[in-house]
């Protein structure tokens, strides 16, 4: 599982209320899909973060050299990173050594649009274990 506290320990500069806590059930960088308590990654636009909120989002990565959009809620966490797709790799990374340690009942759902897109955020060592068919924790 991923938590508030683990996004905030990769990303400690962020802007909004800490969610103490939280669990994410789900990462993604697609903004039409649902995302019930949900981490959202800006990879293409900043402006489809209104749409994700929309669908679910509780937080968001945000590249700190971008300005905020007036939409969102001054409460609306944003972790500030300096490369958004650097992060998503960093966090990809996290989360498959966190759960490589621990196994949990309830995992993430990180959810990409195309197989490309995972190949892009995943290294190789992170597919050969996906192919292998092995879950998190195993």
């Amino acid at each position: 599982m991923l938590f508030y506290e683990d996004v905030k320990q990769l990303f400690p500069h962020t802007r909004g209320v800490e969610l103490t806590g939280m669990v994410f059930k789900a990462v993604s960088p697609l903004p039409h899909v649902k995302l019930e308590k949900g981490l959202f990654i800006p990879l293409d636009s900043q402006m489809k973060l209104f749409d994700s909120i929309s669908n679910g989002a509780v937080a968001s990565l945000w590249k700190r050299s971008e300005t905020v959009p007036l939409f969102v809620p001054n409460h609306f966490p944003l972790f500030l990173v300096d490369d958004v797709h650097t992060a998503y790799q960093e966090l990809i990374h996290f989360y498959n050594q966190k759960n490589k340690e621990e196994k949990w009942e309830i995992m993430t759902m990180f959810i990409c649009n195309s197989e490309s897109d995972l190949k892009t955020a995943m290294n190789e060592e992170n597919l050969e274990d996906m192919d292998q068919g092995k879950k998190g924790g195993e």
